[in-house]
């Protein structure tokens, strides 16, 4: 059964939730509630990475280090403190890592396919995992990014080759995971393509992380019956669609905003591909 990785955006402007959390109390107790419906990691972020494209424009805005740690390690701190709960930390920056590392976190997951050898050696001081997401660019949706002649297959090869650079750095390989960056440098049909492949990404042998909830891939394959988008909030139907495929493919984990929903769609979904091992 895959983990649920709940999502606490403590930033002003993510796509799915901007400003909600960005007060730290607020984050907190979104946090505890996450974890009384049942995520398993709670993965946290002070920078927005939405990417640039038809959906979101020019996409996110840089972050300082310094602004970055201030809004995440207060709420590292007492989440970890308080419920001992697991903590990923959502940053490309070193010294966000290592920052939010000493204040209890124990995963790095890096969106920008481990470019930077520094962010990986601060996880390997650690003993933290690391989490490779496929990425080119600063994911925009559009050329040359989204030039693939074979999608699944560059994408493997991208992120096999950033995880022997995250293991050179020290990282040990079990400590590795894949995730193939849905929605990141690539356009819905390439999401897709990846969703339906993720057989091929768990037989490289590394853990594999998946992250469909509330993307504009889901929007674009499924708008709205007048032909306009649905928003990030009302996507709930096309995130259990494929996370459902994400149980099926029997992936490790999967990062969410929707918790209790998800956790539901994971558990019957287990219960029904058990039985007969007739999933894929």
């Amino acid at each position: 059964m895959p983990e649920l990785w709940g999502v606490i955006n403590v930033t002003p402007d993510s796509f799915s939730d901007g400003g909600r959390y960005l007060d730290p109390g607020a984050a907190v107790d979104h946090g505890r509630a996450l974890l009384q419906q049942g995520a398993d990691v709670l993965d946290i972020g002070g920078e927005s990475s939405r990417p640039a494209g038809r959906t979101y424009g020019e996409g996110f805005g840089d972050v300082s280090p310094a602004e970055e740690i201030a809004r995440v390690v207060p709420v590292i701190e007492v989440l970890t403190g308080e419920t001992q709960a697991r903590v990923s930390i959502d940053t490309v920056k070193p010294e966000v890592a290592a920052a939010a590392l000493a204040a209890g976190a124990s995963i790095v997951n890096d969106v920008r396919c481990a470019e930077n050898p520094a962010l990986a050696e601060t996880t390997a001081a650690a003993g933290a995992d690391y989490v490779i997401m496929h990425n080119r660019g600063r994911g925009e949706v559009r050329s040359p990014n989204t030039d693939y002649d074979d999608v699944v297959q560059e994408v493997l090869d991208e992120l096999l080759g950033a995880a022997e650079r995250v293991e050179r750095a020290g990282v040990p390989r079990a400590a590795v995971w894949l995730d193939p960056g849905l929605g990141f440098a690539k356009t819905a049909v390439q999401s897709a393509a990846l969703l339906s492949s993720l057989g091929r990404f768990r037989k490289t042998g590394y853990r594999v992380l998946v992250g469909p909830s509330r993307k504009s891939f889901i929007a674009e394959l499924a708008p709205n019956r007048g032909g306009e988008l649905p928003s990030a909030d009302d996507r709930l139907g096309g995130t259990a669609a494929a996370v459902a495929i994400c149980v099926a493919a029997g992936v490790d984990a999967v990062r969410v905003h929707d918790v209790h929903v998800m956790r539901q769609l994971v558990r019957v979904a287990e219960a029904l591909r058990a039985p007969g091992e007739g999933w894929p």
